[in-house]
């Protein structure tokens, strides 16, 4: 594993902090009638497949290099990096029980350790939201994505008003009895953006949106209830892309020389 960090101490601290709660053991991946993220995301880098070489940035426990570790087509190199050294070891073991070999380097995504052009197909999912500065993150993708590469990239959506609508009640009581945060020990960057703020930013990141959607309706405890989850999703899956689930994705291509003249 090599070590290229940029960012504050401060930053790096908090996330490790972040790790040794929420990633204190390996995940089983999860069951993907419930977890509608992983199922679609999983489903946008199978599309993407085959490839030569592949980056996971940011990948956190390892759950979409496990994924990709049964996929037709997976690539011949397969590389990793996340802010935080202890999750880098959870995804490591993670994709090791998948049978995939990975090289991981912890760094942040404004700064990644890897020459222009070294990957076909990188995936950044739910990263630039927790970036200091996603204009450069998304440039430091492009620049590690070769000619004619593409990039899936999720976030939060600012207009996700159905999971907003859907979780009033549990708001107003959080809000009645002041239980907002109590349950985040650890403070790190968040934001949330809308389809057009991503698609700016891809533009100026020189990448070439192919495809956009928003996905995932969301319940929260105590209201996420298993078969409400299952239900929630079957009827996500099946209504017109309204723009306005939780997730904002996005599949960019990097543009080859001819195309830049």
């Amino acid at each position: 594993m090599t070590d290229t960090f940029a960012p504050s101490d401060g930053l790096r601290a908090a996330y490790e902090q972040r790790a040794a709660i929420q990633y204190a053991t390996v995940p089983v991946l999860p069951d993907a009638r419930l977890d509608r993220k992983f199922e679609r995301v999983s489903a946008l880098l199978a599309a993407q497949l085959p490839c030569r070489s592949y980056l996971d940035a940011g990948c956190g426990d390892g759950r979409y290099l496990a994924a990709l570790a049964a996929m037709p087509g997976r690539p011949e190199r397969v590389a990793a990096t996340d802010i935080s050294e202890r999750i880098l070891e959870v995804a490591q073991a993670t994709s090791g029980h998948a049978g995939l070999e990975v090289e991981t380097a912890r760094a942040n995504l404004e700064s990644l350790p890897f020459p222009d052009g070294s990957f076909d197909l990188v995936l950044c999912t739910q990263v630039i939201e927790h970036l200091l500065d996603p204009e450069l993150g998304l440039r430091e993708l492009t620049r590690v994505l070769a000619p004619g590469g593409r990039a899936i990239l999720t976030t939060d959506n600012r207009r996700n008003l159905v999971t907003k609508t859907l979780n009033l009640p549990r708001t107003i009581a959080v809000h009645a009895l002041r239980l907002r945060h109590r349950r985040e020990p650890v403070s790190y960057p968040h934001r949330d953006f809308t389809r057009g703020h991503v698609l700016a930013l891809l533009e100026r990141a020189r990448l070439v949106a192919e495809h956009i959607e928003t996905f995932r309706f969301s319940l929260r405890a105590p209201l996420d209830h298993p078969a409400a989850v299952r239900a929630l999703n079957a009827v996500e899956r099946r209504v017109p892309r309204s723009g306005l689930g939780d997730i904002v994705a996005v599949v960019a291509r990097k543009p080859g020389p001819d195309e830049l003249r």
